[in-house]
């Protein structure tokens, strides 16, 4: 049991650290494509994202 809390602490601390975190984006975050700009989803201040 501790092992797998351990092993599933250690992947989020990795993930977060690779700045691949998963946050919901709302409606008033999203802001206008310019060419090139995330091919698949919206595009937000803070990068690509899905809505």
């Amino acid at each position: 049991m501790r092992a797998s809390l351990a092993l599933l602490l250690g992947a989020a601390v990795s993930l977060s650290r690779a700045g691949l975190v998963i946050t919901p984006i709302q409606d008033d975050q999203i802001v206008k494509k310019v060419s090139n700009d995330c091919f698949f989803g919206e595009v937000t201040p803070q990068g690509c994202g899905r809505a």
